[in-house]
């Protein structure tokens, strides 16, 4: 064997316990090809096994990223996509091959941009707010952290829409809670000072004044009222016990509650309660449902006005109608007729004595129960609140 052929020999002997991490001794320049070629055959098998760890590792990777719940997006050093998980695709209605396309040209946000391009540069953790307009509004938190060996950037994008609306529904909440409460308790305040000041010693006024403290109270009770039993509702769902329910004898109780203010206001009532199976649920939920869309009705309506209760068998469900000839809803606030404290007309609401709760705990009940409600209705000819119940088991 030539010097220059065993020097070249050396030299692929190493190279290859180089690759296959082989301690054994090195092959002698006077070796045999036959021993060389063992070596090489054990590097190449050592290689192979490398590679395919290595492809494990990426699947499984891929499996991770593919899993969350956030949106990811991994790019090489040039700001070019090498993996996006289909939350990410979901967020920026990407469809078909991505990798190797650059980042700006795919998903066309400015700020996103910005942001890998300092990522790139600086090497450090970056984060900005993002607001989607397209195909969906979206309130976006994006993180990105630099990527040691491929010195690319990976971005994790966090969906925060639904928080923000939870916290801005929160904030609404009780600001109006404040507010109703504020009201009573000025109302209050404002007239035990009148009593305070002398007018305890009109009887009459004094009176008067009794009469309007006790006025209040009595809407403070039942805003607490009506607070309570949202509370409890809203709780209801993974605690309630069901139990059979006669959907004939809740209305009747119901009725009952709601007798004396049909008599004061001069409204007929007109029944048409046939017989129709029990349902699964919670029978005080259920009669405050009754009796919130029969006050409804009532408070609504004109002096001498119908009243008009259904109840029958529909389908797989049993159907509940409280129709009015009052005063109707506009079309624009249908949509949001069953939000906590919306009130078409808030003058009449107050006058009334409503705490503006009433439609949202028939929302929540009705919800409680798998069922459905939706409302029909004509301005200065009525409303039709129609609630649909399924039978059996919840």
């Amino acid at each position: 064997m030539t010097r220059s052929l065993q020097r070249e020999l050396g030299r692929l002997d190493l190279a290859a316990r180089e690759i296959s991490d082989d301690r054994s001794d090195p092959v002698e320049p006077s070796s045999s090809f036959a021993q060389v070629e063992r070596v090489i055959e054990r590097a190449a098998t050592r290689a192979g096994e490398r590679v395919g760890a290595a492809e494990s590792e990426s699947r499984q990777l891929k499996a991770v990223l593919g899993g969350m719940p956030d949106a990811v997006l991994v790019t090489d050093a040039d700001g070019r996509v090498s993996f996006v998980n289909q939350q990410w695709r979901d967020l920026f209605s990407l469809a078909g091959p991505v990798a190797g396309v650059s980042v700006s040209e795919l998903c066309r946000q400015a700020a996103l941009d910005r942001m890998l391009a300092v990522a790139l540069e600086s090497r450090q953790p970056q984060q900005i707010e993002l607001d989607l307009k397209e195909p969906v509004q979206r309130n976006l938190v994006l993180n990105s952290a630099p990527l040691t060996e491929s010195r690319g950037v990976v971005i994790v994008a966090q969906d925060m829409t639904d928080l923000l609306r939870l916290t801005e529904i929160r904030r609404d909440f009780v600001a109006n809670v404040s507010h109703e409460l504020k009201t009573p308790l000025s109302a209050i305040r404002g007239f035990a000072e009148t009593l305070v000041e002398g007018a305890k010693e009109d009887p009459r006024a004094s009176e008067k004044f009794l009469r309007r403290i006790l006025k209040q109270c009595s809407r403070l009770e039942a805003l607490l009222s009506d607070l309570l039993a949202l509370s409890r509702l809203e709780h209801a769902e993974s605690r309630a016990r069901a139990v059979s329910i006669d959907l004939a004898q809740i209305l009747d109780e119901a009725v009952d509650v709601v007798g004396e203010r049909l008599v004061e206001k001069g409204l007929a009532l007109e029944l048409d309660i046939r017989p129709v199976p029990t349902v699964q649920g919670d029978a005080q939920s259920l009669e405050r449902l009754c009796v919130n869309l029969l006050d409804n009705a009532v408070k609504y309506n004109r002096e001498g006005g119908k009243v008009l209760l259904r109840l029958f068998e529909s389908g797989e469900g049993v159907v509940l109608e409280v129709e009015d000839t009052g005063i109707g809803i506009p079309e624009s606030a249908l949509d949001r007729l069953f939000e906590r404290f919306y009130r078409v007309d808030k003058g009449r609401s107050r006058e009334e004595g409503g705490t503006g709760l009433g439609l949202a705990i028939v929302k929540h009940s009705t919800r409680l129960h798998r069922g459905t409600v939706d409302v029909e209705s004509e301005l200065g000819r009525g409303s039709l609140f129609r609630v649909r119940l399924p039978i059996g088991d919840r």
